[in-house]
């Protein structure tokens, strides 16, 4: 076994990652690899695109020396998994160096076949990595070559290079760059945004070009109609609530009430409070008596409000002045049954560039909902939680109410920022492990409530009682501080750490599941779910449905690594998904840690090697302060047993408690 890493563990997986599926096609091999932030699938790139000479420190070294990536990681069986270190090295946003050796690696694969090979989105991700990384004279040259990019993808690279405020080197005239910001807005009839001062106030700080962005050639819609409540919750703002709130003050729909949520900022924040209220009658702050998050300051508002339409904004972004007049009338005209419409934004930073790695400018904007208030008493409203209760919200309605209808105009710019709540959550090919649980738990109660909706006669309906209740698992730090905090497990019996996806589970989440459906009602199991190492999707697979009832019925919770909860004792059962979270944050603890061992844990798999149970180990060690018991597996004849114990001859394998059920203990 060679590999170019000191740590034998790392070597061992390396090899593993090398030789398994990744050398038929490092594609997923280099998702997973994000992923899992894993130095070791970032070894077996390397190791693929150098023929084994090169880690991915003495490649990085030699790209940046070169300007180039070595020639002999440009033959074509190699290409792919150098693309997949340079993928590695943009999306781990760890140093400028590796965004650099990226860009340049991505100039050197692009000419010849364009990286047809790659998807729309993931060539859209190498041209963003050369644009962050300042390398915005390649970039230029090559996109009148690029095929196939999304319309939106290629038009926003342009307006960035564009950009005279930006970083670009080849800036376009002010004009040219107003015209091509606004192009995606006039394009659908809209009034252009544009820059409106010079960006100085007289005693005050700079403001951003975002800052100063308005629309002024748009027209006044007819007055008259249904009241909209406009809610914008804010927590400790800056200027950008002055911006959020004068655009919506500038809504061609003028019959507004405008809520501003001060979610208990400090006597610090009352002069920008203050600021936003004289800006128009009809805006009024809302002080919450304690901090409670948005989702809280939004039922606030809610109960407080008299608007029978309903909508939202958050405290940092523009709203086109056609917004809520365009959303009203798509709702007008789709009748009375619809429930709620929602429109699309642009995403740019405070000098109004766009580039977020691999994701497209234009989106669907989660805070545009316009809704009806008299759903809310069949839907129920925003869930009492911190984070994500707008996304399940939207999916619970359209579950329970019908379907959303979506205004395909971008009627927003939303500001990216890099510490914001949500968005801090989602990089290339990475999600946070409690966004993945969160949305796996909410998904499964949609689930129910859809059985429930076909099933039962009569209107279904979800009370805010039902919500408070918290009806599936949430994470605990997203109600922190919150009456619902109370209804989250700090400490459990038993987790088990396996695989309990589909169509990649294994025996052990397969016990697991009988276990659970079997079992007596009790404290609940933890379900600790992580990625198994083989895979050849590009997407993570779902969470399998067979966890539904236990989760939503009390019988399991469902665990992240990032979650400060402890367990009793953990089972490990599947020992192969260890391997993967070397490089992983992990919060949770344990009193005591058993792994489960099968066959196929102690022989050679595909790839020649067994499973590194020292490395299980020394890493169970690092994060609990304990070493494990090695227990065989309850499923397991004796024939397997036999198996594993031969296997492992001077290791204390213990048996199985005789009646082993989920949660117990």
């Amino acid at each position: 076994m060679t590999s170019q890493s000191n740590d034998p563990s790392q070597a061992w997986l390396a090899w593993q990652l090398r030789h398994g599926a990744g050398a038929v096609d490092p594609v997923p091999l280099f998702h997973q690899t994000l992923r899992t932030r894993s130095r070791a699938g970032l070894d077996a790139l390397a190791e693929l695109a150098t023929g084994g000479r090169q880690s991915p420190q003495g490649l990085l070294a030699e790209v940046l020396a070169e300007g180039a990536p070595p020639a002999d990681s440009l033959r074509p069986a190699r290409r792919r998994a150098l693309a997949g270190v340079a993928f590695g090295w943009a999306g781990m946003l760890r140093t400028p160096e590796e965004l650099l050796a990226s860009a340049l690696v991505f100039e050197a694969l692009w000419p010849g076949d364009g990286l047809t090979w790659l998807g729309p989105q993931l060539r859209l991700t190498g041209l963003q990595t050369l644009f962050l990384a300042g390398r915005h004279e390649p970039l230029a040259a090559l996109l009148p070559a690029v095929r196939d990019l999304h319309p939106d993808a290629e038009h926003y690279l342009r307006v960035d290079l564009a950009n005279p405020h930006g970083p670009a080197t080849a800036t376009a005239d002010e004009q040219q760059w107003d015209e091509l910001l606004a192009q995606r807005f006039t394009e659908r009839g809209l009034a252009a945004p544009s820059l409106q001062g010079d960006g100085q106030a007289a005693g005050a700080e700079a403001r951003s070009p975002f800052d100063r962005l308005e629309a002024p050639g748009a027209r006044p819609g007819t007055a008259g109609g249904e009241l909209v409540t406009v809610i914008m919750p804010s927590w400790r703002p800056d200027e950008g609530l002055v911006t959020a709130v004068r655009s919506i003050c500038a809504q061609t729909y003028a019959d507004l009430e405008i809520v501003v949520v001060d979610d208990c900022s400090g006597p610090e924040h009352a002069e920008t409070y203050a600021r936003v209220a004289a800006l128009d009658p009809r805006v009024r702050v809302l002080t919450m008596d304690r901090n409670g998050g948005s989702y809280l300051g939004r039922a606030a508002a809610i109960e407080a409000s008299r608007g029978s339409l309903i909508t939202f904004q958050d405290a940092d972004d523009w709203s086109h002045p056609s917004r809520v007049e365009l959303q009203v009338a798509a709702l007008e005209e789709a009748g009375p049954d619809t429930p709620m419409t929602r429109s699309r934004a642009v995403r740019a930073k405070d000098d109004l560039t766009h580039q977020w790695l691999g994701y497209r400018a234009v989106r669907e904007n989660a805070s545009s909902l316009l809704l009806r208030r008299s759903i809310l008493a069949r839907t129920g409203g925003f869930a009492p939680i911190r984070k994500g209760a707008d996304s399940e919200f939207a999916e619970r309605v359209a579950r329970v109410h019908g379907a959303i209808v979506d205004v395909r105009e971008p009627l927003a710019v939303t500001r990216l920022r890099s510490g914001s709540l949500s968005r801090g959550d989602f990089t290339l090919s990475w999600t946070a492990p409690e966004r993945r649980a969160f949305r796996s738990s909410f998904m499964a109660w949609h689930r129910r409530l859809a059985r429930r909706r076909r099933q039962e006669p009569g209107e279904l309906r979800v009370q805010d009682a039902e919500l408070a209740t918290l009806p599936f698992p949430v994470p605990a730090a997203w109600v922190r501080d919150l009456p619902a905090a109370d209804l989250v497990p700090d400490r459990l019996g038993t987790a088990y750490l396996g695989s309990f996806s589909q169509p990649h589970g294994s025996r052990g989440g397969d016990w697991l599941m009988r276990a659970l459906r079997e079992g007596t009602p009790g404290a609940p199991a933890g379900v600790w779910h992580q990625d198994l190492r083989a895979t050849t999707e590009l997407r993570r697979p779902e969470l399998d449905r067979a966890l539904d009832d236990p989760l939503l019925d009390g019988q399991a919770w469902l665990v992240s690594r990032l979650d400060r909860i402890t367990a009793g004792r953990l089972v490990v059962l599947d020992p192969s998904v260890l391997s993967l979270m070397r490089d992983q944050e992990v919060r949770v603890r344990a009193d005591d840690v058993e792994v489960w061992l099968a066959p196929e844990d102690v022989t050679p798999g595909p790839t020649g090697l067994p499973e590194d149970l020292l490395g299980a180990s020394d890493l169970l060690s690092s994060w609990f302060g304990l070493r494990p018991r090695w227990v065989l597996a309850p499923w397991l004849d004796e024939r397997e047993q036999t198996m594993v114990r031969e296997a492992l001859p001077g290791l204390d394998v213990m048996a199985a408690q005789a009646g082993e059920v989920a949660g117990a203990r």
